[in-house]
């Protein structure tokens, strides 16, 4: 495929589809150890708890990665970033298959770690090279259209883990996740077109990026962010981590418990779609003051009202709709936020934020049951964060809105000049 004989708008689907896709693997490969979790303690003969390492190690690797980003984005272009960090993590759970067998915590842990990495290389170099890849009223959309392949893939994971496990072992599972990225590489390396504009110029150092992102002009709508992704990350990932022991202790059976995690993933990828639909119209801020209400509210009433298991299943897919929406959408606003030169700093940072807060709410929500707080209080906690997140985007929302209109007001004055 040449480039120069290719359609515009064939290439730019193409990218656009490589672009969800490698965040695709990125959510199944996310998901794919906590799967595997309950069947190598029973393989090692070990606790569950013994995994706490990898787990975790995975998330802080994640961390270094949304962070590390942008800075190789500067130095290595985005096309050969977003290939890199595929490789890496495809290389990695490759390695992490490769070792099972030697039922070795150190190395498992190692090899997440570096899984980690890649993983968060990939997510915000695919958004930028989408966002850059499409038409600029659409930038908000595709941002949220290509990140909801992380809440995709690990829906798809969830449905698919145990037929996969069942049909491969733990290790043919993890073998399957990494050969997956790396036949995308080969894809990737070949499809994706070189950056047409540059990520940064070539005299912009870190420091002055990140003193750009924190200056005086977007520090506020920077801090607004940061705090409204790490507080939802915070609701979303107690939630996946810990919904089917809390369900089990609203007195629900431990099969039925664990439908919940499904259909909260369910709900999370519809919100993901509808909020790619109506953020075209509205902006993503905007639309994520409702969805997060919506969320909040549903969050609410799982808590407090006296359902049946149907209703509560129910009520769990629309806190998915609102919470998720928020999850996605946070990647929307980054790239409004940021100009070109420091959009993949900006959004591997917002990234990083709510990765922090996917540590800190399951701890937290840990913590809680291990001083046997009441179930139905844990979710109800969960519903502040929700609206503070909401006040975040309204504010996000005027924000947004007075600087696009300065921007239209100069832009007339450039043309009538």
């Amino acid at each position: 495929m040449k480039f120069s004989s290719t359609p515009p708008t064939t290439i730019r689907k193409a990218v656009l589809g490589l672009a969800f896709f490698a965040v695709f693997i990125d959510g199944y490969d996310t998901a794919i150890l906590a799967l595997l979790v309950p069947h190598l303690a029973e393989e090692w003969g070990l606790k569950a708890a013994a995994f706490t390492y990898p787990l975790v190690l995975t998330s802080v690797g994640v961390v270094i990665g949304y962070l590390t980003c942008g800075s190789l984005s500067q130095r290595l272009g985005l096309k050969r970033t977003l290939v890199f960090g595929t490789a890496l993590f495809g290389i990695a759970t490759l390695m992490s298959a490769a070792t099972l067998p030697l039922e070795s915590m150190t190395l498992l842990s190692v090899t997440r770690a570096i899984t980690g990495i890649g993983l968060g290389i990939v997510a915000p170099t695919a958004i930028v090279i989408g966002t850059q890849n499409g038409p600029a009223e659409k930038r908000q959309s595709i941002a949220v259209f290509i990140t909801t392949g992380l809440i995709t893939g690990t829906t798809i994971a969830g449905f698919s883990g145990g037929l996969l496990i069942n049909a491969f072992g733990t290790a043919g599972v993890l073998w399957l996740a990494g050969a997956l990225p790396i036949g995308l590489t080969v894809l990737l390396a070949y499809f994706i077109p070189n950056s047409s504009e540059p990520t940064g110029k070539k005299n912009t150092s870190d420091d002055s990026t990140a003193a750009a992102i924190l200056g005086p002009e977007l520090r506020v709508s920077t801090l607004l962010l940061w705090t409204a992704t790490f507080l939802v990350f915070v609701v979303s990932y107690t939630l996946k981590s810990w919904l089917p022991t809390l369900f089990e202790d609203f007195g629900i059976s431990r099969s039925t418990a664990g439908l919940g995690l499904a259909f909260f993933g369910l709900g999370g990828m519809g919100g993901g779609f509808i909020l790619m639909a109506v953020s075209a119209k509205f902006g993503a801020a905007r639309s994520l003051v409702v969805m997060s209400v919506i969320g909040a509210l549903a969050t609410a009433a799982v808590a407090l009202l006296p359902v049946n298991t149907v209703v509560l299943m129910i009520l769990i897919c629309i806190a998915g709709v609102g919470i998720t929406a928020c999850t996605v959408g946070q990647s929307g606003i980054a790239v409004s936020i940021y100009e070109m030169s420091i959009r993949a700093k900006g959004v591997g940072w917002s990234a990083a934020a709510g990765r922090i807060g996917s540590i800190v709410g399951p701890a937290i929500a840990g913590v809680l049951l291990g001083f046997a707080w009441p179930a139905q209080n844990i979710v109800l906690l969960l519903a502040g964060p929700i609206l503070l997140t909401t006040a975040c985007w309204f504010i996000l929302s005027k924000r947004l809105a007075r600087t696009k209109t300065v921007e239209q007001t100069d832009a007339n004055e450039y043309s009538n000049s």
